[in-house]
C-alpha cells in the first residue's frame, strides 16, 4: 500500500512540475516565431494554428480573434490562415510579458518595402498556372465588380474540388510573351484581377462573391487557389553582376514610368528574391576607328530603379520606384550599387 501511495505521490509531483514548464515550453516556441519590424510585431503562422489559437496566445483570450483578424486586412477569410503567413500583433498584454534581453543588439536592422497592393500583382509562367475553374456568369451582367458582388463559376475537369469557404484568386492569361528584342517565347502573363470566396456549391456549379476586385473581371476568367503575401517586403541585396533585360509592362504599356509594375527576363533560377534593387539604364556609342567602322561603348547612363516584389522560375515581377525618364520594353538592368 505504501508503494502505491509514494507512486500516486510521484506522479502528483509530476504532473506539477510538466504543468508549469509547459507555459515557459509553448512561450518559447512562440518566440521563434516571431519578427519585429520598424511596423511592429509580427507571428510567423505554423502549420494547425487558427485565429481562435492565437488570439488565445497572444490576448490570452479566444474571443478576441476578430480584433487580430481586423488588424490584419489581408486576411481574406478569418477560417483559412496558412503556415508562413505572417500576422501583425496587436496584444499589448503579450508585449508586456517578452524577456527583456540581456545584450544589446547593435545590429542594423531589418528594412522592408510597403506595398498593400502585393495580392494583385500578376507574373510570367512558362506555363499556365493550374486552371480549377472559371466564370461562366456575372450576377446583372456588371461590367465592373466590387466587393460582394456575386458570380458562378464552372469547375474545371480533373482539377480537385471547389468548396464552401474557399479561397481564389480570379484571373486572365495573356499568351504568348516574347522577348522583345529576341522576340524568343518567354511564357504565359497571369494577370490577377481579383479574389473571390466560394460560398456554395452544386453538382455543375459553384455560387462566390469577391472579395477584392483589382481590374475588370468578365466571363471567361479563371480561378485558382489564392496564396496571401506578406506586403511587407524585406529589402536585400541584389545578385552581384546580374544583368537582364525588361520583357514589359504588366498593364501592356509601351512606356513605363514611377510605381508601375513590370517583368524581367530574370527568376529564382538566376537567384532573384523578392526585395532585391536592380537598376535601369542605357548606354551609347561612339565611333572608334575610319568610317564608323568600330563602335565604342560610352559610359552606363541610369533610367530609374526596381525592387522585385515576385519570382517565378524564369521572369520576376517588380515596381518601379523611381524613373529619370519613361522606360521602354527591352531596357537593359543590373545590379544595383
Amino acid at each position: 500500500m505504501k508503494c502505491k501511495a509514494y507512486q500516486k505521490i510521484k506522479y502528483f509531483l509530476f504532473c506539477i512540475a510538466l504543468a508549469c514548464l509547459l507555459p515557459a515550453a509553448t512561450h518559447a516556441d512562440i518566440e521563434q516565431h516571431i519578427i519585429e519590424t520598424g511596423s511592429g510585431f509580427y507571428y510567423i503562422v505554423q502549420k494547425g494554428d487558427t485565429l481562435w489559437d492565437l488570439s488565445e496566445k497572444f490576448s490570452d483570450s479566444p474571443w478576441q480573434w476578430p480584433d487580430m483578424w481586423q488588424h490584419n486586412p489581408d486576411i481574406a477569410n478569418p477560417h483559412l490562415i496558412y503556415p508562413g503567413q505572417k500576422i501583425r500583433i496587436y496584444a499589448k498584454s503579450w508585449e508586456d510579458q517578452r524577456e527583456t534581453p540581456t545584450a544589446v543588439d547593435l545590429s542594423e536592422p531589418d528594412k522592408y518595402l510597403n506595398y498593400s497592393a502585393i495580392n494583385a500583382v500578376g507574373f510570367i509562367r512558362e506555363t499556365q498556372a493550374e486552371n480549377y475553374g472559371s466564370i461562366i456568369k456575372v450576377k446583372d451582367d456588371k461590367r465592373l465588380m466590387s466587393t460582394g458582388d456575386k458570380l458562378f463559376i464552372k469547375p474545371a475537369e480533373d482539377a480537385e474540388e471547389l468548396f464552401e469557404g474557399g479561397i481564389y484568386a480570379i484571373y486572365r492569361t495573356i499568351s504568348p510573351i516574347n522577348d522583345p528584342v529576341t522576340h524568343e517565347y518567354v511564357g504565359i502573363q497571369h494577370l490577377i484581377v481579383g479574389i473571390a470566396e466560394v460560398v456554395q456549391v452544386e453538382d455543375s456549379f459553384a455560387v462566390s462573391t469577391i472579395v477584392a476586385a483589382f481590374r475588370d473581371i468578365r466571363e471567361g476568367d479563371l480561378i485558382m487557389p489564392f496564396v496571401t503575401r506578406s506586403e511587407d517586403i524585406q529589402l536585400r541585396d541584389a545578385v552581384p553582376g546580374l544583368r537582364g533585360r525588361m520583357i514589359k509592362a504588366e498593364d501592356g504599356r509601351a512606356l513605363i514610368g514611377e510605381h508601375m509594375v513590370a517583368f524581367l527576363d530574370k527568376g529564382s533560377n538566376d537567384r532573384v528574391k523578392p526585395g532585391q534593387a536592380y537598376t535601369f539604364f542605357y548606354q551609347e556609342t561612339a565611333s572608334a576607328g575610319r568610317k564608323g567602322m568600330d563602335r565604342l561603348m560610352l559610359t552606363e547612363e541610369s533610367m530609374g530603379e526596381a525592387i522585385v516584389l515576385h519570382t517565378e522560375a524564369t521572369t520576376a515581377t517588380v515596381l518601379i520606384i523611381n524613373s529619370l525618364d519613361n522606360i521602354p520594353d527591352g531596357t537593359a538592368f543590373k545590379a544595383s550599387e
